[in-house]
């Protein structure tokens, strides 16, 4: 008795439940009637022509499962007829049997040279067609399932809006989608070759359980031997400056595909583009910075306001006590500004400040702090001093310097200034106490002619607004 055909249903491929069609090809009636008959037993439905033109003519409109051909033909001999059917729409995957009384080498290799899927010789052992149908339909199904199961997951993959690359355990590309030709990340990704980030790409956050991997030749063996070992989803981002200037970034996101084992046969990564995000939050932050310079600055001059200063002066005094460092205030108070803006107006003062500003930034040290207080009142944090007098010849220095002429409408004009010096921790351990010593040494200079630097007592110091 002769098993009928039982196709294996699979949701992603309804045609499997077909009843599966076969073309008999042969120009003996008799034998073409017996396989005809033979076939259809087994549960084919058939179509059978007496040439190769009409085998073509039928496949090419029709289609078939399987194709029974005879080698030794009129019109067109089955060797012709195997190469045109092959080249059909369909007929690529087709399975194709040559019948023939042929037996010689020569026509058996040339059989599947032309696209043979199999050989019969005959007479036919029908043991022999049955099997080899029955398989060989089974065979030719389960392929198409495959390449659909593969389409599928492509469509899939595809539907990913980000750039999306599936590797198998050795980190070779077994899928990618259209979106991956957008991803500069990566050098171009090709099937079967091993995936590579772009030498230059870098990785600049990651989760606390992703692999601390710096080095970008060693980071996608990190991630699979991370992700072959855990559960949990792999997050990062990634960053590179391009040639052209540009900066890419993008939040690559990865997990393990396992088997029902549990093994991790693949892994899937996605890129998903935060450029636009990353270069917002960066301009945001340099305004926010910017924004946050301006309230520490003077907007004339430039230089630290006193809200900057009295912090540079906590922060600076913490590291003294530390580190059993030195430190110099020094208060100064311009004289004879107000002679130049009663005579030459605000705008030529603001010209003297903007001066004598860039004078004290140019002579101290890069650590040191200088700030306008207010008016025409500055303030100079000197760090790390070794001996009292070198602070003297230093304050001496600055009054040179801001004596220098100032040309202002056309004409030359000079202001001097009153400097009042406390030391740390001499005067004081603290900024305001600090503050107040200098400055009442500064109002000493002034009632004392003017023009001079003079160290603060160790007397009692005037109370001044300052919050440690």
């Amino acid at each position: 008795m002769h098993r009928q055909f039982t196709p294996d249903p699979t949701p992603l491929d309804q045609d499997d439940a077909e009843v599966p069609r076969a073309l008999i090809v042969d120009d003996d009636p008799v034998l073409r009637l017996a396989v005809t008959q033979f076939v259809g037993r087994l549960g084919f439905h058939t179509k059978s022509v007496e040439n190769g033109q009409l085998a073509v003519e039928h496949f090419n409109a029709e289609g078939a499962d399987i194709v029974l051909l005879d080698a030794a033909m009129p019109v067109m001999d089955g060797f012709t007829v195997c190469r045109s059917i092959r080249a059909l729409p369909g007929g690529e995957h087709v399975p194709i049997v040559m019948i023939t009384a042929y037996q010689d080498e020569a026509s058996i290799d040339r059989a599947f040279v032309v696209g043979a899927t199999d050989y019969i010789t005959k007479p036919i052992l029908w043991a022999v067609l049955r099997n080899r149908t029955l398989y060989l339909v089974q065979a030719a199904r389960a392929e198409r399932r495959l390449r659909n199961n593969r389409a599928f997951f492509q469509s899939l993959v595809d539907s990913i809006p980000d750039p999306t690359v599936v590797m198998d355990r050795d980190g070779l590309i077994r899928w990618i989608n259209v979106a991956t030709k957008t991803c500069m990340l990566m050098t171009e990704p090709v099937i079967e070759q091993a995936l590579r980030l772009d030498p230059s790409t870098q990785v600049i956050a990651q989760a606390h359980q992703c692999p601390a991997e710096t080095d970008t030749e060693r980071l996608l063996p990190s991630i699979r031997d991370h992700l072959s070992r855990s559960n949990e989803p792999l997050a990062l981002m990634l960053h590179r400056h391009a040639p052209d200037g540009r900066d890419h970034y993008a939040e690559v996101y990865g997990r393990a595909l396992r088997g029902a084992s549990g093994t991790a046969y693949g892994f899937i990564l996605r890129f998903h583009d935060v450029a636009d995000r990353e270069i917002e939050k960066q301009s945001l932050n340099s305004e926010v910075r910017r924004v946050g310079e301006l309230a520490h600055r003077d907007l004339l001059t430039g230089l630290a306001n006193r809200l900057m200063f009295e912090q540079r002066l906590r922060e600076t005094l913490y590291s003294a006590s530390k580190q059993t460092l030195r430190l110099a205030l020094m208060f100064i108070d311009l004289d004879g500004f107000k002679d130049v803006n009663d005579s030459l107006g605000h705008a030529a003062g603001d010209e003297v400040l903007k001066a004598i500003s860039a004078r004290l930034r140019d002579a101290v040290r890069a650590r040191d702090t200088v700030a306008r207080l207010g008016g025409d009142e500055f303030a100079v944090l000197l760090t790390d001093i070794r001996q009292n007098a070198s602070v003297e010849v230093f304050g001496r220095r600055l009054l040179a310097t801001i004596a220098e002429p100032i040309s202002l409408a056309g004409e030359q004009r000079q202001v001097g200034a009153s400097i009042g010096v406390s030391l740390y921790p001499e005067h004081g351990n603290h900024g305001n106490t600090l503050i107040a010593r200098a400055d009442q040494a500064m109002y000493a200079v002034k009632r004392g002619g003017k023009n001079d630097i003079r160290f603060a007592s160790a007397g009692p110091a005037p109370d001044v607004k300052f919050t440690e």
